[in-house]
């Protein structure tokens, strides 16, 4: 082999090695801080629901600059109290609630409709029940202060009942109905005689013949925003009005996919088939494109906001004027950007359990963008270009030396793989040594969320059912940012997920606290939930960052060269023939034994990975 060609290979081989080295030290360009932005919505709402999955688990939000904190409610009492305190800037809810929190004084701006619903009653089916009239005497129950409440009252008086005389109206949680009628059969639901719920409740149980409906209505949901959060980030609230145009695009175009995401997120054991009959309402299911999405109030929807003011009005409250309190300049100037910019393809941060994650391979830790059969094929490669480089040397060296003896050469030759050896088991040890760490993190970690989970049952209503459901949302995050490791942009928004996580569900436990009742078991689950966090700071540190530099592998591929150009110059001293099977073998062995280092040393993903199963156990014990 030409000296040149040998010694330009090895170069050029040396060269990429400390150019990725010197990657690894290369800062990312500044990025504009994105936007906080707290947004409230409800769990059984199927439809908003599942808008809220994709703005979840996508990069949807942060590709328009949003940082984004999803707070969950059961139903819309509980999220206008939040709304009126200032705990959340975006509020999802169908149009009532929103009536309801700017009749209170709450300075929002309904700005668009985010889907249509259905509300119906229902009754056993074998009650004798058979139109609104014949509640006389009977007891209805619905969420006071949602849709339902509005239109439960409404039909009453239509039938000519008085809904304070003639009916026993009780307010109950969306969820507590749903246990009712789970629990209660075809012919009593416990101590109700029939109720006012909304989608896709209402085909579930119609479907499984759990219930049957007197009348069925179209109803709207919004979307509106605080005044504060307008006035202080305006274009921001146009850029949220576009990423959930770009939710719903997403929405229509893959509903399988998100209505099973919704399903494993919740423990409301819909169905596909619930979902797909609940969806019919909307248009925007049958969107081809993005550019199909019509979120606009019409004028007509205005009035029907109007009418959902009077009525409250009728009820001895105060009402809002709903057209100084509807603005949809915002949207105007979403859909203008839809109509004409050009959107990158979503991905996905959050994939469901039941997804394969693929690690993202864009940008990040340098050497996690290698594959593994490429890092196998170069440290052969660079191995056996060493090889030959000390045999030509040891060969060119021979003449000269052919009076001198060989032993001193070997002797070096055998202090050189020593210390190769001994470097080699060091960095294995550094590797398997962390990889041990990072297993006995995750048990820990399911451990610690296993226990605040249970913990949780010791809070009240509503805060146990959203408490669960953030837990549930947090599993999800930490099952999907193992992946996310060796991606700093992909981890970094992962992690702004669990941390809002943390966030709101810290926030439940100071004001249980505050509120002085049970401190003891409110106590327990902070301590818990305590825990739980500490651990999400290791595993992210152990997984992301505790690594072996990139200089010690540039290092140490550099010193294991050296080594085999001195065994290769003890080859070509002690004869004239090549002999190619054992260079070839030492050279694949030299890479294996730095693949499985190497490996090792990969927290999110490689041949060998920490098995994340009891992790995904674990959310699916929760969802039962």
């Amino acid at each position: 082999m030409n000296f040149q060609r040998v010694v330009g290979f090895f170069c050029a081989g040396a060269v990429s090695a400390l150019l990725i080295c010197a990657a690894e030290g290369w800062g990312a360009a500044p990025v504009a801080e994105p936007v906080p932005i707290r947004i409230g919505w409800q769990i059984p709402a199927a439809t908003q629901a599942q808008i809220v999955q994709v703005l979840k688990r996508t990069d949807i939000l942060d590709s328009h600059g949003l940082d984004p904190s999803l707070v969950p409610f059961s139903y819309g009492g509980p999220q206008v109290d939040a709304a009126f305190a200032g705990k959340l800037d975006v509020f999802f809810s169908g149009d009532q609630p929103a009536i309801n929190l700017i009749a209170r004084g709450g300075k929002w701006k309904i700005v668009g409709r985010i889907f249509y619903d259905r509300i119906a009653f229902i009754v056993p089916p074998n009650s004798p029940i058979q139109s609104v009239a014949d509640l006389r005497g009977k007891t209805v129950a619905s969420p006071f202060g949602s849709v339902a409440h509005r239109e439960a009252f409404l039909e009453q008086r239509a039938a000519g009942l008085d809904e304070g005389v003639d009916v026993e109206n009780r307010n109950l949680d969306i969820l507590e109905i749903s246990r009712r009628v789970m629990s209660g059969g075809i012919d009593d639901w416990n101590g109700i005689d029939a109720a006012v719920v909304w989608e896709p409740i209402v085909s579930r149980f119609e479907l499984e013949g759990l219930a049957r409906s007197l009348t069925s209505k179209r109803t709207l949901g919004v979307v509106a925003f605080s005044d504060e959060f307008i006035a202080r980030h305006p274009e921001a609230a146009v850029q949220f009005l576009v990423a959930l145009i770009r939710a719903w695009g997403f929405f229509a175009q893959n509903p399988d996919r998100v209505r099973q995401w919704y399903i494993d997120d919740t423990q409301l054991d819909y169905t596909p088939e619930a979902l797909i009959s609940g969806a019919s309402v909307d248009p925007n299911f049958s969107a081809k494109s993005v550019h199909d999405i019509d979120l606009e109030l019409t004028d007509e929807q205005i009035e029907t906001l109007e009418q959902g003011a009077a009525w409250r009005r009728g009820a001895g409250k105060s009402g809002p004027e709903i057209r100084r309190s509807v603005d949809r300049s915002l949207l105007a100037r979403a859909m203008q950007e839809i109509a004409s910019a050009h959107f990158e393809e979503v991905r996905i941060l959050l994939p469901s359990t039941r997804e394969s994650p693929k690690a993202d391979t864009d940008d990040g830790h340098t050497f996690d963008r290698v594959p593994l059969w490429v890092a196998f094929t170069f440290m052969v490669a660079i191995a056996l270009l060493a090889i030959e480089l000390g045999f030509w040397l040891g060969r060119r060296s021979q003449k000269k030396l052919v009076n001198e003896p060989v032993r001193p050469v070997a002797t070096v030759v055998g202090a050189v793989l020593g210390m190769m050896a001994f470097v080699i088991a060091l960095t294995f040890g550094s590797a398997n040594s962390r990889f041990d760490a990072r297993k006995a993190a995750l048990l820990d970690d399911v451990t610690a969320i296993q226990t605040a989970y249970l913990r949780a049952n010791l809070l009240p209503e509503p805060q146990r059912t959203t408490v669960r459901s953030l837990l549930r949302d947090y599993v999800e995050a930490r099952v999907g940012i193992v992946h996310a490791y060796g991606n700093p942009t992909t981890l970094r928004l992962v992690q702004r997920r669990a941390e809002a996580l943390q966030e709101s569900m810290w926030s439940h436990v100071e004001a249980l606290i505050e509120s002085g009742n049970d401190a003891r078991s409110h106590g327990l689950f902070a301590s818990a939930l305590n825990e739980v966090f500490g651990l999400h700071t290791r595993r992210v540190v152990l997984g992301a960052h505790y690594r072996i530099p990139g200089f010690v592998w540039c290092v140490l591929i550099a010193a294991s060269c050296v080594a085999m150009v001195a065994v290769g110059f003890q080859f070509g001293m002690g004869s004239n023939r090549r002999v190619h099977t054992a260079n070839f073998a030492l050279s694949v062995t030299f890479a294996l034994v730095m693949l499985l280092a190497f490996d090792l040393d990969r927290a999110g993903e490689g041949l060998v990975a920490v098995n994340q199963q009891p992790m995904i156990d674990l959310y699916q014990s929760m969802s039962k």
